[in-house]
Parts: C-alpha cells; sequence; structure tokens
C-alpha cells in the first residue's frame, strides 16, 4: 500500500507540476481555475460505518491542450466528516477549564482528465480522476479564545482514491481578456458531483475515541474501503 500511495502521489506531483510550468508559449494556453462547497456522501461500507456526511470545500486548476476539449489539472479538497468538543477542568486549577476538540477530517488530492467544450453559456464536462485520500483525527486543546495550546493526531491513514465525475458550467458573466489579444475570460456557476472509489484504510468517527476512569482513552479503530460521493457547487474563473 505504501509503494502504491507514493506512486500515486508522484503521479499527481508530475502533473501539478506539468499545469504550473508547463510548455511555451503561455498565452496560446486556456486556463481553468475554480472553488467549491462539497458535500461527502460516503457509500457503501464506508457509509455503513460513519452513518454521516461531511463537509467542506475543494479547488482545482487546469489547462486546455490547444484548442482541443480536453483539459488535464489537479483538484484538492478538504472535508469534516464530524467534530466533538467538551470542556475539561485543568487539574492544578479546579475553577479553570480548557476547551477539548476532536475533528475527523479528510484531504484529497487528485489528478484529472476532463471532457468539456472552450465555448458557449452551458458547458458540460465529464472527467476522469486518479489520487488519493488522507484520513486523519486530530485533537487540540484551546482556551476560552479559541487560541490553540496544544494538538496532536490521534490516527492517520491514506488510501488510493480513483473516480469519474460530471457537471455543468453556467456563463456568469464574460469580459476583456487579462493579456492582451488573447481573448476573454470569463465567471462561471458551476454544479457537478464526482463519485470516488478508494483503497481500504483505517480512521475514526465521532464516538471512537473513548475515555477511561483511569484517564486513558481507547480508540474504536474502523477500517473499510473508502467510497464517497461529492455533490459541489461553486464558482469557476477561466482565462
Amino acid at each position: 500500500m505504501k509503494v502504491m500511495l507514493s506512486k500515486v502521489r508522484s503521479v499527481v506531483l508530475s502533473l501539478i507540476v506539468w499545469c504550473g510550468l508547463g510548455s511555451i508559449p503561455v498565452l496560446a494556453q486556456k486556463w481553468d481555475m475554480g472553488a467549491d462547497f462539497m458535500i461527502g456522501l460516503p457509500q457503501n461500507e464506508f457509509r455503513d460505518k460513519i452513518r454521516g456526511e461531511g463537509y467542506g470545500f475543494s479547488g482545482h486548476f487546469g489547462r486546455f491542450i490547444g484548442d482541443s476539449p480536453i483539459m488535464i489539472g489537479a483538484n484538492i479538497g478538504y472535508l469534516n466528516y464530524g467534530t466533538e468538543e467538551r470542556w475539561e477542568p485543568i487539574f492544578t486549577i479546579p475553577d479553570a477549564s480548557v476547551l477539548v476538540r476532536t475533528r475527523n477530517n479528510i484531504f484529497m488530492l487528485h489528478g484529472f482528465a476532463r471532457v468539456q467544450p472552450q465555448e458557449g453559456r452551458f458547458r458540460p464536462f465529464f472527467e476522469g480522476l486518479y489520487g488519493f485520500k488522507y484520513l486523519f483525527t486530530e485533537t487540540s486543546i484551546k482556551d476560552y479564545y479559541d487560541q490553540t495550546l496544544a494538538s496532536s493526531t490521534n490516527l492517520d491513514d491514506a488510501a488510493a482514491s480513483w473516480g469519474l465525475g460530471a457537471g455543468l458550467d453556467l456563463r456568469l458573466w464574460e469580459g476583456p481578456g487579462m493579456k492582451m489579444d488573447t481573448g476573454f475570460y470569463d465567471i462561471c456557476l458551476s454544479l457537478s458531483a464526482d463519485y470516488l472509489w478508494g483503497s481500504e484504510a483505517q480512521y475514526l468517527k465521532k464516538g471512537s475515541i473513548v475515555p477511561n476512569p483511569d484517564g486513558s482513552v481507547t480508540y474504536l479503530v474502523l477500517r473499510s474501503k473508502t467510497d464517497m460521493l461529492l455533490p459541489r457547487v461553486g464558482i469557476r474563473l477561466r482565462f
């Protein structure tokens, strides 16, 4: 698994570098950037384990290959699928307390290849994605001003991830190009969804950290494949 994920990271990072430092001349390229609000809906055995959804955000950048409808790029995302908070007294100061916050998170990084028209007010698209999910649970101690006093990662694991997506960009505004004589750029509303299959990983969920009477804790570690459906709504900038 570690060897496979290392190869996945290498491929995705190479794709990012290619997009960022790619072919010359730059003025001949057409770029696409965007940000989305995202809902994470676990699927299959992942849904049976977590029994809830996650919320987060994502962003991407990509570039069309010449005048073709093919875009190559990378997508990065973050989801929180459960947060617990409780106030605990400071042992040496019984009349003072700190906030203990535990968050269950998923970080995602995928390279993608997309097919989409470059022109038109309505631009549907289909894409394939490949990358990884990083699942981690962290606990932090905060004061009354929400300043972090200490934090630690309770459990983390990574899973290979691949999938398919589809969506529609609706042009809201079009203006003159950012670079002289390079056409136009526009702003679009985007509605889309990705279905991501995922290999097995270990993770925690809300309620998985159980305090013991002696002050220690027990981790109820879960393990399953990490399939997810990710509906998104966001804004696109093309130039």
